[in-house]
């Protein structure tokens, strides 16, 4: 009778605890990574305008994105190797990875404009480079 008690013990602990762990929540947002490819760069404002590299319809034709302060990094797909670059390494054509939260998306597919703008987390050059 004590075995089947611990016994039943132990599992109502176990059970407990799973359902406890299970129920946190995060306040973090959701952040998605979004294929672009980039199509126009004023390096005076630090602007880049971006269209979408498929067809998922994120960012559409013409979308602005501010790069005065966003990480921007390149990553080796070769080596692995990441660095930090700036608006000098990016040029017209290049496919880019953006970091954006789904609540900005959001806010881009409610918008009217013919350029849009969308604060980005973090910018990845996807285009290899030879170095």
């Amino acid at each position: 009778m004590m075995k089947k008690m611990i016994m039943a013990l132990c599992i109502f602990i176990c059970v407990f605890t799973l359902v406890a762990c299970s129920v946190q929540q995060t306040n973090e947002p959701l952040t998605l990574g979004v294929n672009a490819i980039i199509t126009e760069i004023d390096k005076e404002n630090k602007i880049i305008t971006t269209k979408d590299s498929g067809e998922e319809g994120v960012l559409g034709d013409d979308c602005l994105i501010d790069c005065s302060q966003i990480p921007m990094i390149y990553c080796n797909y070769d080596t692995q190797d990441v660095v930090d670059i700036t608006l000098d390494d990016l040029q017209v054509g290049d496919e880019i990875i953006l970091t954006i939260r789904s609540s900005e998306i959001e806010n881009l597919q409610k918008e009217d404009d013919n350029k849009a703008k969308i604060a980005v987390e973090q910018l990845q050059l996807g285009t290899q480079r030879i170095k």
